[in-house]
């Protein structure tokens, strides 16, 4: 090394190991196969590594169990998901899938360099990774998934019928050959968890639902999944798989979930929320219960629905704002609908005096001059809860329907108001 650039080095403070700097070398590139268990598997087009685990059922994966899912029933996934196929699948024989791509966008471009399925087989629940090394071992996954995939009778995935099943279809068509998912039963986890939790949390990222519905806490060794192209890119260019392991465990973890998300997800739905004891049992949140009314009265349970409203009102500590106005709302509505109007009178009423000048103040507004004109005939009281609505219409700004709202309490009113004449002069001529 040059005096002066020791010197310098010095000055800095850097004495120790100058003498190693110039003669230091970059580690080694790990291979995949040295990294994680697998083996090679060998088709007519040549070979593939594929990454294996296998796990007792009574492994917990956050607050349940792998074998949670075997509990349900087929009549429950097909409930929730409205799939009446379901009704007869086996359990037993689903294929829990995910992938890793080289992009996050889809198309005939993007290629899926992991293919995980997880599946129960010989009283144990299996995992089974593809991974390509090379693209040019895609022939040899593409064989290997078609020799798998048709054995079983149903597909669970996580956003997977808009991502990851157009994903294989794609590549299984560019080698000629018929895609084995196409027509198969699938329940994709992601819609009804939006659903059921949208009210409950900021966000139904499969991560966050991991951490606040199924107790699930990821490993430092995970990796976010918008990296994931560009790592594998990185390993294209250096050989070194290290990242790759990280990857496999980001993969792995995805389709646990999914095991325990589709668990907790079927229960939720179609076991009462106060019922729930056991395994994974939990205290539901009114955003959760606030949902299930709505999907209860969706599937017109109405009674059930009811209830769920009821509940969410009575915790009072936790419920304010837009979720009280909401359940307010609709709980208004679901006992007009039954024919309970006495009883939705006192929610309309309670949603009038609790709501800002918005859609919600307007609504209850008119649903009370509808119930004093045409139930109880108080004309006056009709026409006094439709100018309240006609004010809060005028403050609200130019835009959102204002002209229309407009319009159609005018004509209210102006409709009570000639009642209110004509009674009078009735009541006049009679006398």
């Amino acid at each position: 090394m040059r005096d002066d650039l020791r010197r310098r080095l010095r000055e800095l403070g850097v004495v120790q190991g100058v003498r190693e700097l110039r003669g230091r070398q970059k580690p080694r590139p790990r291979a995949i196969e040295n990294l994680v268990p697998g083996q090679f598997l060998t088709t007519s087009r040549g070979q593939c590594f594929v990454a294996e685990e296998t796990y007792p059922l009574d492994h917990r994966h956050g607050d349940l169990s792998l074998e949670a899912f075997l509990r349900l029933s087929g009549e429950m996934v097909a409930q929730v998901i409205g799939e009446e196929r379901f009704s007869d699948v086996d359990l037993g024989r689903v294929c829990f899938l995910d992938t890793e791509t080289t992009g996050l966008s889809g198309g005939t471009g993007t290629m899926a360099f992991v293919v995980g399925l997880g599946f129960y087989a010989e009283g144990s629940f299996r995992l089974r990774q593809y991974f390509l090394r090379d693209p040019g071992d895609e022939p040899a996954m593409v064989e290997g998934l078609d020799d798998c995939l048709p054995g079983f009778e149903a597909l669970v995935s996580f956003n997977g019928r808009s991502f990851d099943v157009p994903i294989i279809e794609n590549r299984f068509i560019l080698a000629r050959r018929v895609p084995p998912l196409r027509g198969m039963p699938h329940f994709d986890l992601l819609h009804p968890a939006r659903r059921l939790w949208r009210y409950a949390l900021s966000s139904c990222a499969l991560t966050s639902l991991e951490r606040e519905v199924l107790g699930v806490r990821r490993q430092q060794a995970d990796v976010p999944s918008g990296l994931i192209p560009f790592l594998y890119r990185d390993y294209l260019r250096t050989g070194d798989a290290r990242d790759m392991q990280r990857v496999l465990y980001h993969n792995k973890i995805d389709i646990l979930s999914m095991v325990t998300l589709a668990a907790r997800l079927c229960r939720s739905v179609t076991v009462p929320w106060e019922q729930e004891q056991g395994e994974g049992a939990r205290e539901v949140a009114p955003g959760e219960i606030y949902a299930l009314g709505r999907w209860y009265d969706q599937e017109d349970r109405a009674g059930e629905a009811v209830r769920a409203y009821r509940c969410v009102l009575h915790r009072d500590s936790e419920v304010g704002g837009t979720l009280r106005r909401r359940t307010l709302r609709e709980l208004a509505y679901g006992l007009k609908r039954d024919g309970r109007r006495g009883e939705a009178f006192a929610y309309w009423q309670q949603l009038a005096l609790e709501a800002p000048g918005d859609d919600d103040r307007v609504l209850a507004c008119v649903e009370l001059a509808k119930y004093f004109e045409w139930y109880l005939a108080d004309l006056c009281r009709a026409a006094d809860w439709t100018r309240a609505g006609l004010a809060a219409v005028q403050g609200w700004s130019a835009g959102r329907g204002r002209a229309h709202r407009l319009e159609q309490l005018r004509h209210r009113l102006s409709r009570l108001e000639r009642k209110m004449r004509d009674g009078v002069r009735s009541r006049e001529s009679g006398a």
